[in-house]
């Protein structure tokens, strides 16, 4: 009710503000498919190649966000009602940035790392389609948290549902586990030695990585709902 209050004395966004808020959202959802792509490229043996073209791709979706999110900030007065509005919708999104920027990272090691995946260094053809499994886990997670935040726009017609097989965490623990089966079943198997081990280990690792920032972004915004801030964050005025 105090939300809703909180929602009528807002000022109306522009139905511009609006589409560019939503294709940014849509942007960030571009960038997790091209980290699911990219780790798709780097279980094919031998793809230099593929990894690098999903390096270059996910740096020029990066800049991509970063001219669109200053095209939104920009668009109206900073010192104004619609401004602080607009301000308090892009706040949240900074932990998201940080989060695509380490996906990034990721992306480009895979690149540089590509050759993990040549002769006697590639995932095990047994393993493939469980790392895609979690990968498809990781991004579902990402995926909910972008889906939670869209909800809560004023404009939005599709209040959260409440679905726990939806949310954040719900997506996040299946990463968790499947990732835990993931390092169990590469530590216990007698036919790799160490020096392929612990390689591998560290790239199921640092793809939960992406889960579990983003649960921890999503935690944070709860945290604010709950101190009273605004729907989509509000900036600290103290």
């Amino acid at each position: 009710m105090e939300t809703q209050m909180h929602a009528a004395h807002r000022p109306a966004l522009s139905r511009s503000i609006e589409d560019d808020l939503e294709s940014y959202l849509d942007a960030i959802a571009g960038a997790t498919m091209i980290f699911r792509s990219a780790v798709d490229a780097y279980l094919q043996n031998g793809a230099d190649r593929a990894c690098w073209q999903q390096a270059k791709l996910i740096t020029e979706q990066l800049a991509t966000l970063d001219d669109m999110q200053q095209k939104i900030e920009t668009g109206v007065p900073a010192r104004s009602a619609l401004g602080e509005l607009v301000a308090d919708m892009v706040d949240p999104l900074t932990g998201v940035c940080r989060l695509l920027k380490d996906m990034k990272r990721q992306v480009t090691g895979f690149a540089i790392e590509s050759g993990f995946s040549g002769p006697g260094r590639r995932v095990p053809a047994h393993l493939v389609a469980e790392v895609q499994e979690l990968t498809d886990e990781v991004c579902a997670t990402v995926d909910a948290l972008v889906d939670s935040y869209r909800q809560r726009m004023p404009w939005s017609e599709q209040p959260s549902t409440g679905d726990q097989e939806q949310s954040v965490s719900w997506h996040e623990g299946r990463a968790d586990r499947l990732s835990m089966q993931l390092l169990k079943t590469i530590l216990a198997d007698d036919a790799m030695n160490v020096e392929i081990k612990l390689p591998l280990a560290q790239f199921i690792e640092e793809i939960d990585r992406v889960a579990d920032q983003a649960e921890g972004i999503d935690k944070e915004l709860r945290f604010s709902r709950t101190r009273g801030l605004s729907p989509v964050g509000r900036k600290d005025t103290h």
